[in-house]
This record gives C-alpha cells, sequence and structure tokens, in this order.
C-alpha cells in the first residue's frame, strides 16, 4: 500500500476517531465547544504536508497536488460512510440533540419562537444524515485541493 493511500486512511480513520470523541463528550450541544470539531482542519493539514514531505523526491508540482487530492478523496470516502454510519447509527440521537442545542442557542439569543421556527427551518438540511456526511466529504476534498495547491508549490522536487 503506497504513502498516499495510507495517509488517506489515516485521515479518514482520524476524523471518524474525533467525530466520535466530541460526541461523546457532548460537545455538539454546546455552542461554544462544537468549533472544536473543526479540528479536524489542522489534523488534514498536517497529514497532508507530512505526506506530500515524503513524496516530495520524485514528486513534481503537478504530481504534489495530485497526491494531496487523492489523499483527500480517500480521507473523504471514509468521512462520508463513517459519518452516515456515526450519526445514525451510533449516535441515533445525534441530529435531534443537535436540534435542541440550535433552539436552545437562538432562545437565548432573544430570538421569538417564530424566528426560531424560521431559522430551524432554513438550517434543516444540516440535520439531514446523508447531507452531513456528503458535505463532510466534499469539505474535505476542497480543504485538501487548496492546501496541495499552496504546500505542493513549496514541498515538490525542483
Amino acid at each position: 500500500m503506497g504513502t498516499v493511500v495510507k495517509s488517506g486512511i489515516l485521515l479518514g480513520v482520524l476524523v471518524e476517531i474525533w467525530t466520535a470523541v466530541v460526541i461523546l463528550a457532548g460537545w455538539h450541544k454546546d455552542p461554544a465547544m462544537i468549533l472544536v470539531f473543526f479540528l479536524v482542519i489542522p489534523l488534514q493539514i498536517t497529514i497532508l504536508l507530512m505526506t506530500l514531505r515524503q513524496t516530495a523526491v520524485e514528486a513534481s508540482y503537478g504530481q504534489q497536488v495530485v497526491n494531496g487530492v487523492l489523499i483527500s478523496a480517500i480521507g473523504a470516502v471514509i468521512i462520508v460512510i463513517g459519518t452516515y454510519i456515526i450519526t445514525t447509527s451510533v449516535f441515533p440521537h445525534y441530529f435531534d440533540e443537535l436540534r435542541a442545542a440550535g433552539v436552545d442557542s437562538l432562545t437565548k439569543a432573544g430570538r421569538t419562537p417564530e424566528q426560531v421556527a424560521t431559522e430551524m427551518r432554513t438550517n434543516e438540511s444540516m440535520y439531514d444524515p446523508k447531507q452531513n456526511a456528503l458535505t463532510g466529504g466534499v469539505a474535505t476534498v476542497v480543504t485538501g485541493l487548496l492546501v496541495s495547491l499552496v504546500a505542493a508549490f513549496f514541498v515538490r522536487k525542483r
């Protein structure tokens, strides 16, 4: 198994472990703590940079960008499948808890019941397991592309 494949698998598995930690800790119900989930972004950047350094000896700029996108795409497949399973089977009340936290946060912010209902309807797609999982996968690939476009300039065969 090549370095790129191993790194993609590592990325996907670590993101799913972190997702489970966030849910187990109940941080998804706390508006101040939900942001810790986004530590997956520096995690992804770290994995990409470490792997691109390893592949730099034989890879041109374009090859490094492809390597970074492949790592992210492999990770994204694991993330989409894992997130869907985690949020529907392992923690089946995840989206109900997320909705309740959203309502609570909006209410504490002084919104009227009508405003809360309108905003919750507007954001309903955030509470769909398929949409949520696919968004995570797409975000992983887009982040991988952007990071790789920059990182490959500095970490490549010269």
